[in-house]
């Protein structure tokens, strides 16, 4: 199946939970890239950062880059945004989803999508420079965020009561 698959990168670092979102392959660039602008805003920033840019523009480690330009060419279905860690959005074909029981993990399977570079020296003939890899990422099987509610529904003795504050 075709999808847009959010991820986290590191330069540095391997993140002990790469996969953000799954999402569908009607989406548009411009929709992928707000949704990911707030998703960086979120776990990156404090209340006040949110708040700040709830109505301001925001600064160039925060908004999206769409569409990336690989080998000086415009590739659209790709979305990049933050500095470090930064989420990378794509839109992937062939995603596959088992279930490793024995390991409790969730295995996704994946082709990358290809890159393209000019064919002429005047830039009007697109061809494609290298096929989209396949990629495979292994995660315990459970929720995508490990976010306040999630934490909240597997410490809770009884999540269906409700809170009454």
């Amino acid at each position: 199946m075709k999808a847009w698959l959010l991820t986290w990168t590191w330069l540095k670092y391997e993140p002990a939970e790469s996969l953000v979102a799954i999402l569908s392959s009607r989406k548009s660039d411009r929709s992928v890239a707000e949704l990911m602008e707030l998703l960086v805003l979120r776990s990156q920033g404090a209340a006040v950062e949110n708040a700040h840019y709830a109505h301001r523009p925001k600064p160039p480690s925060l908004k999206a880059q769409t569409p990336l330009l690989i080998n000086r060419v415009p590739h659209g279905d790709r979305v990049l945004c933050g500095y470090d860690p930064w989420l990378y959005g794509r839109k992937v074909s062939d995603l596959h989803i088992v279930l490793d029981r024995a390991a409790n993990e969730e295995v996704l399977s994946w082709r990358e999508p290809d890159d393209y570079a000019w064919a002429e020296p005047d830039e009007r003939t697109l061809t494609p420079a290298a096929q989209g890899k396949p990629k495979q990422l292994r995660r315990p099987n459970g929720p995508l965020s490990a976010d306040a509610l999630a934490k909240w529904r597997t410490l809770s003795p009884n999540p269906s009561i409700e809170r009454t504050d």
